[in-house]
């Protein structure tokens, strides 16, 4: 029997626009910044804050069943004009009234990342598995390109690359690869599209190889051994390859942007300690706007002065922890983490699809030494591939009239004792 595809969700070419410039504008960005000498520094929110306009303005534009507004149009854009232009001009009048709230809002960039994916989603409609394919494998590209070129003038491989932190990098490649994962014949009765080409996945598992990520290769490794495409020797071939990669990030000569690991280490453990000596804060967390109980060894002052680029004496604080699920535990308490850990888990397994598990592990292993969702890149890229993980529908075998078998349909799903679901049973 033939499965029919479901009614594809109208969507505009636009959806995956937040994919290119996550996996292509920001890292040639980067890449043209550190060759473009100093100059001002940009925030990495504002290609963020260019899409929320151009969203923005295309939903003044047309409404979500495509329609163009006519009448209405000219008065909502001169509104959202004025509004940009009041912004920009009293810009710091406004930061100086929510200066007392300045500190709550860093800590609030997973929730605005997460709804600037909801809202483009319903917008523009969610990208497909190609489109993250697609800009994966350009990413995977350059990673490659990026540490043939670095190894050749320096010798080495650097975890701070000419494109990006090769961490952050290997994030965005997870998703693209949890995207890429065939979907099963049998996912609970979800069905998914099996979209883009043998080349793209190439190019993604290359790129991962090249950013020589620990948590990234270790990831990938688990993910594509358990739900990646072929036979069990190809999936332990990958499996052994990003190990050995590992392996090899351990043997590699060590370069000043390798100091980053030593200051993650450090508050980790730091962190264990306070929480066993300080339970409550377990509970409540930490003030967001003062620095962390933390001092400073000796040995460490000159390692977090070069990481940081800011005094050991002004104390460390809570934007400065590169872990995400340690900084959500220092800033929140444990509660809400494990709450949104277990809200997380649920969902995914509620519709539990290879892209949904592979998501669901690659967030949580990314999570332990990278700011995932406080990064605006890697956020945007995740909450789109959740949005689209979670939006698996069911089907169910529909029989024609004349006895022959018709395509599955997307509808709810039915129990497999079902007397009515077999064929033999159909009203003559």
């Amino acid at each position: 029997m033939e499965q029919e595809q479901p009614k594809k969700r109208t969507w505009s070419r636009l959806a995956a626009v937040p994919l290119a410039v996550a996996c292509a504008a920001v890292p040639l960005g980067t890449l043209l910044s550190r060759f473009a000498g100093p100059g001002p520094e940009s925030s990495p929110f504002l290609p963020w804050v260019a899409l929320a306009a151009l969203g923005t303005v295309h939903a003044i534009l047309f409404r979500r069943s495509g329609q163009r507004l006519r009448t209405r149009f000219f008065l909502e854009l001169a509104m959202f004009a004025g509004l940009s232009a009041v912004v920009i001009l009293y810009h710091q009048d406004i930061f100086y009234q929510l200066e007392r709230f300045t500190p709550y809002l860093p800590e609030l960039t997973p929730v605005i990342m997460l709804g600037f994916c909801w809202l483009w989603t319903i917008t523009f409609g969610t990208p497909d598995r190609a489109a993250f394919q697609r800009w994966g494998a350009v990413l995977g590209l350059l990673c490659v390109l990026d540490l043939a070129v670095e190894v050749f003038i320096y010798r080495a491989a650097p975890s701070l690359r000419w494109i990006g932190h090769a961490d952050l990098l290997a994030g965005l490649l997870l998703v693209c690869l949890c995207a890429s994962l065939k979907p099963g014949p049998a996912d609970n009765g979800l069905y998914e599209p099996d979209q883009g080409i043998p080349l793209y996945r190439a190019l993604i598992l290359a790129g991962l190889l090249a950013t020589l990520s620990r948590t990234g290769l270790f990831a990938a490794a688990w993910i594509y051994l358990c739900f990646g495409r072929g036979g069990r020797m190809l999936r332990t071939s990958v499996f052994l390859a990003c190990f050995a990669a590992l392996a090899l990030t351990f043997r590699l000569p060590i370069t000043p942007s390798d100091l980053a690991r030593y200051v993650d280490y450090w508050l980790w453990a730091k962190s264990l300690a306070l929480f066993s000596q300080t339970p409550s804060v377990l509970v409540s967390g930490l003030p967001l706007n003062h620095a962390l109980p933390f001092t400073f060894p000796p040995e460490m002052v000159p390692i977090w002065e070069r990481v940081t680029n800011s005094p050991a004496l002004f104390g460390a604080h809570l934007s400065q922890v590169p872990s995400f699920w340690l900084r959500f535990a220092l800033g929140w308490g444990a509660i809400l983490p494990t709450v949104c850990l277990t809200g997380l888990f649920i969902l995914v397994f509620r519709r539990l699809t290879r892209m949904g598990a592979g998501l669901a592990a690659a967030l949580f292993v990314q999570g332990m030494s990278t700011p995932l969702f406080y990064e605006p890149s890697t956020a945007a890229v995740a909450g789109l591939a959740l949005f689209l993980a979670l939006s698996a529908r069911r089907t169910r075998l529909r029989l024609a009239d004349s006895g022959g078998p018709r395509d599955l349909e997307p509808t709810d799903p039915q129990p497999e004792d079902d007397p009515a679901r077999e064929w033999d049973m159909r009203p003559l």
